[in-house]
């Protein structure tokens, strides 16, 4: 067949996974694979796929994933191929751990590993993940021992997908294997508390809480604590005494710092007194010790000693330089003021936040009888797609697609009865789409 470009261990993986898809083919229609059910036919399928990978350079998506030439988190769909399990055991603590499942995964074309969270183990567990069941994933992750690309045929040993529960779903057996043109939307009727990130979510907004503030501590032992939340009013009210505190310190340091160049004005002073009608020509230039001595007169707790052993020869010159660093400091009091306040009296850490309720707006295949408290952190820095309102205002009746939202709260999730309430929190890379 002319196919120069194949290895054994192409063959052997093609092989297995194109008997394997033609048995569950057979096992769905029996009657139409029977007259496929041929070496001709296992054959033009192997000649297939060398023309297109391997002569027409087209990767499949694990193939891509492995050798880093795309992202894993994309949406992709992949059929587990198998699936094994640790041995259930008795930890350190002496409670009994259940048995952890690792699939293995296959988007058609290769196969790979892929890591598991809790949920999904549970799923695993009461068989709804088992093998040959398609599943839909976002956001995974790529586990690898080493840094570096793999290709696919050498990657089964040590790279790993990484799934959760919240990022995967179960897909239809009729759906193409491979990466996916649309981003899959969650719902909160498939969310759990353990089931990591959500990578998308489409909802309406049902009520809206005000605004809210709460402030970051970070004591001397360096632990962090919380104030808060509070409301605008009082946000304002605190923000108004620190920035009083602060102004209060500010003039402070600007007396010290004006005081301290009040005293090296009158050395110089002094030292004009000493040199007499100090008046140097152009061509003359100041001794090379002056600098020193300006810091040592800066820090002295006896500058007077210090003055009086001055050469006359030398005491025009370093009045000048005392002048000179007199004026240059106090065109620039302000920066030093800042700097000092920047150590001294460090920036409040704050961050507002806005409470959402809302419900799922895709509802088409199962009634929904979730709703969600979604915080939306640094609210008052989101723009409005609508121009309908400040910074940080939403509506209700509002549709938004918005990405990368955690599970807060977990202990207080409810089932899925009506008028069950989950609780959702945005990060610092969310994004919101406003649809309606």
């Amino acid at each position: 067949m002319g196919c120069h470009l194949v290895t054994k261990e192409w063959v052997d993986n093609h092989w297995s996974l194109i008997l394997w898809k033609m048995i569950g083919m057979a096992c769905l229609e029996p009657e139409k694979i029977a007259k496929k059910w041929s070496w001709d036919e296992v054959m033009r399928q192997l000649h297939m796929r060398y023309q297109r990978e391997l002569a027409g350079s087209s990767r499949p998506a694990l193939r891509l994933i492995t050798t880093q030439d795309a992202p894993p988190s994309g949406p992709i769909v992949l059929c587990i191929s198998n699936i094994f399990w640790t041995d259930e055991h008795i930890d350190d603590a002496g409670q009994s751990v259940p048995a952890h499942p690792e699939l293995e995964i296959t988007d058609g074309w290769y196969r790979l590993r892929a890591k598991v969270d809790e949920s999904l183990a549970r799923a695993a567990r009461n068989k709804v993940l088992r093998t040959g069941r398609k599943i839909a994933c976002s956001g995974a992750r790529l586990d690898s021992s080493k840094k570096d690309p793999m290709e696919i045929l050498e990657a089964y040993d040590s790279v790993r997908l990484i799934l959760s529960g919240n990022s995967t779903h179960l897909a239809s057996w009729h759906t193409s294997l491979g990466f996916q043109s649309t981003p899959f939307v969650a719902t909160l009727r498939s969310l759990t508390p353990d089931g990591g990130g959500v990578p998308l979510l489409d909802l309406i907004i049902t009520n809206i809480y005000p605004i809210a503030f709460i402030e970051f501590i970070t004591l001397s032992t360096g632990e962090i604590i919380r104030e808060g939340p509070r409301i605008e009013k009082d946000e304002a009210i605190e923000e108004a005494r620190w920035q009083a505190k602060r102004t209060r310190e500010a003039a402070k340091l600007q007396e010290s710092l004006e005081k301290r160049l009040d005293k090296l004005e009158s050395f110089a002073d002094r030292l004009d007194h000493i040199a007499g009608g100090f008046n140097p020509s152009a061509e003359e230039s100041p001794p090379d010790n002056l600098d020193n001595l300006v810091d040592e007169l800066e820090d002295s707790e006896d500058p007077t000693s210090i003055l009086s052993t001055v050469p006359k020869d030398n005491a025009g010159w370093l009045a000048l330089l005392l002048r000179k660093k007199c004026e240059t400091d106090r065109n620039h009091i302000s920066e030093q003021v800042d700097r000092e306040l920047a150590t001294s009296f460090t920036p409040r850490q704050v961050r507002n936040f806005r409470v959402l309720c809302i419900k799922d707006a895709r509802i088409a295949r199962r009634p929904s009888t979730r709703t969600a408290q979604l915080t939306v952190w640094d609210a008052m820095s989101m723009q409005n797609d609508d121009g309908g309102g400040p910074a940080g205002s939403f509506r209700v009746g509002q549709r938004y697609l918005v990405s990368n939202l955690i599970p807060t709260q977990q202990s207080a999730w409810m089932g899925l009865e009506p008028g069950s309430e989950v609780y959702l929190s945005t990060k610092r890379d969310s994004k919101w789409r406003l649809i309606s």
